[in-house]
């Protein structure tokens, strides 16, 4: 073998600056004998230049790992990062001071006075974002690379961040509200919908692929995602009912989440998602004003609202962390304070989303369906009033129309496509369709001498 790496050395006119490896393999067995000579393959392809470990600057290591050729070379020390261009970003407010550095004569005063140069405009979540990549690129230069004996940065050099401001989260009557105004594409308004009531990350939900998700058995599985730990859980009936009827509608294509000019985006969605919130006639000042104590709402902010709403109507929190992801209670407790306010003022529960989006129940979503909330312009809305739906228990099903036979989009559905597990439910006898149950309210007259507020019917 070492004949064979010597061979290939000579004709690649490497054979100088390849001693020092072929020395190590040499003296390497099993997987440090496999890096050597990854790195030898690397010299003769002339994909890499020796040079003494103290010249190798901090700009030339981040770039190995950056472009994952570091996680090439130590496979079981080192992960291909997911999202490299995140990582550039947050380098290149840096690189200007510790970019030209060798990485031998890095200390911790240029650690620190990279840190002081940051801009003055970014947050402390940020900065202290920006110093985890500082310290993760020196531990990887310690090791696997071994470049360095130690990382220079002392254990506790990330700056903390505050993140004890609160977060916007939307109330059950604005979701409605905003799952109502049809004048919003209704590609958004199923992916907030949907963010709202499962409670996934937005860029997980930006990724999902038409064979996540099983809408025959009602599940969706999450393999690829933050934290890298696969899970699955059971969707919201009224969720999987909505998928079904909107792929009727819109067939799924590379995505399940699809606007007009491609995937919706999984991040950089804030200032649409307010803009919406902002047309849907949803107006609460501490959704859109940022200060010293309080963050504007955001994209992300929707699995605030789940756990919120979650919480306030009795959902462990296991049940909750299966489909969020959180690690830990810690992180789920910061919402219970807003939970108890939410359960306090008996705001409920979000509405079915099949019935809360107007063209998914009059497609097939609800067939027959009393309408959840009118727009914020209509007479009895404004004033007060509001329209309750029926309990699920009560209401029609999706797959029955008024003589019993299935609606269009439902026959649609038939011969849709949703990856290889697509199927639709068969519909119920007419004997066992339950009774359509209406419960409404209605605002009485203020000025009444009898002084009720509502009346029931």
């Amino acid at each position: 073998m070492l004949a064979d790496l010597a061979g290939r050395l000579l004709a690649a006119g490497q054979i100088v600056l390849g001693m020092p490896l072929l020395e190590q393999a040499a003296a390497r067995e099993g997987t440090a004998l496999r890096d050597v000579r990854l790195a030898i393959d690397q010299l003769c392809r002339g994909e890499a230049r020796l040079r003494p470990s103290g010249e190798t600057t901090f700009a030339e290591f981040a770039e190995l790992v950056v472009s994952g050729r570091l996680a090439e070379q130590y496979p079981l020390h080192v992960k291909p990062l997911r999202r490299p261009e995140q990582y550039r970003h947050k380098l290149n407010h840096v690189l200007e001071v510790l970019g030209p550095v060798p990485l031998a004569r890095l200390t911790l005063d240029h650690a620190d006075r990279a840190i002081s140069m940051l801009p003055g405009h970014l947050e402390a979540s940020s900065r202290q974002a920006i110093a985890k990549v500082i310290h993760r690129i020196l531990a990887l230069a310690t090791y696997p690379a071994r470049i360095v004996a130690s990382n220079p940065l002392p254990r506790g050099w990330i700056p903390k961040a505050d993140d004890n401001k609160a977060k916007g989260s939307l109330y059950p009557d604005e979701d409605r509200r905003l799952m109502a105004a049809v004048d919003i594409p209704l590609s958004y308004r199923i992916y907030y919908g949907f963010l709202i009531r499962e409670g996934m990350r937005a860029d997980e939900a930006g990724r999902l692929e038409p064979s996540d998700l099983d809408l025959e058995r009602g599940a969706v599985v999450l393999d690829e995602n933050k934290t890298d730990d696969p899970r699955a859980w059971a969707l919201s009936p009224d969720v999987v009912r909505a998928l079904r009827t909107y792929f009727a509608m819109c067939p799924p294509k590379e995505r399940v989440f699809m606007g007009p000019s491609g995937p919706l985006p999984g991040r950089n969605g804030a200032q649409n998602f307010r803009n919406h919130l902002r047309r849907a006639g949803i107006r609460r000042p501490e959704l859109f004003e940022t200060t010293d104590t309080r963050l504007n709402i955001r994209l992300h902010d929707t699995r605030a609202t789940f756990i919120t709403i979650k919480l306030a109507n009795g959902r462990t929190e296991t049940w909750i962390s299966d489909r969020t992801g959180h690690k830990s209670s810690r992180q789920i407790h910061h919402y219970k304070r807003a939970a108890r306010k939410v359960a306090e003022l008996g705001l409920g529960d979000f509405a079915p989303l099949d019935e809360a989006i107007p063209e998914l129940r009059g497609a097939g979503g609800s067939a027959g369906g009393t309408p959840l909330l009118a727009r914020p312009d209509a007479g009895a809305a404004s004033d007060g009033g509001s329209f309750v739906a029926a309990p699920s228990s009560q209401a029609p099903t999706p797959t029955d129309d008024a003589a019993g036979g299935s609606t269009t989009a439902d026959a649609a559905a038939e011969g849709g496509s949703l990856g290889p597990r697509w199927a639709t439910s068969e519909p119920p006898s007419a004997a066992n369709r339950p009774e359509c149950t209406r419960i409404i309210k209605f605002s009485g007259d203020r000025s009444s001498p009898t002084g009720n507020s509502w009346r029931d019917f």
